[in-house]
């Protein structure tokens, strides 16, 4: 992962699981949304969510070992690569001190602008890369 790295402690929720005790798979994308948004707030401090000119393209998901209610979870998000009009996220969910991977995932976001049509990554997402 990219020096850029955060790491989040994540609260399984019982709503989160399935009929099976299990996080549901599509809550890890969840998870992952909530490691970007923090990373944007940690590494662009001007980032509003309410002014989010980009469109998740891609997702993709691992899953190695099943998350329950009693795992302590922690989501590693880091910036991957910026192209011209897209940019790639990474994701693990691990326990405590690493050594257990629950999920690894990938985001290819595509930035837009107001017709949602492509446009060029902001300069400063670009500059993270840096």
């Amino acid at each position: 992962m990219a020096d850029s790295l955060l790491r989040t402690e994540i609260q399984v929720r019982y709503g989160d699981l399935d009929t099976l005790g299990h996080v549901n798979n599509a809550v890890y994308l969840t998870y992952f949304e909530l490691g970007r948004v923090l990373y944007f707030r940690k590494y662009l401090p001007a980032f509003d969510a309410r002014n989010v000119r980009f469109v998740i393209a891609r997702a993709e998901v691992d899953f190695r070992k099943s998350i329950t209610m009693e795992d302590n979870i922690f989501l590693e998000t880091s910036l991957d690569s910026v192209g011209n009009t897209s940019f790639t996220f990474l994701h693990r969910i691990t326990n405590r001190d690493g050594s257990v991977i629950y999920a690894e995932g990938k985001i290819v976001a595509v930035s837009i602008d107001e017709n949602r049509k492509p446009t060029p990554v902001p300069d400063e997402l670009r500059k993270l890369m840096d």
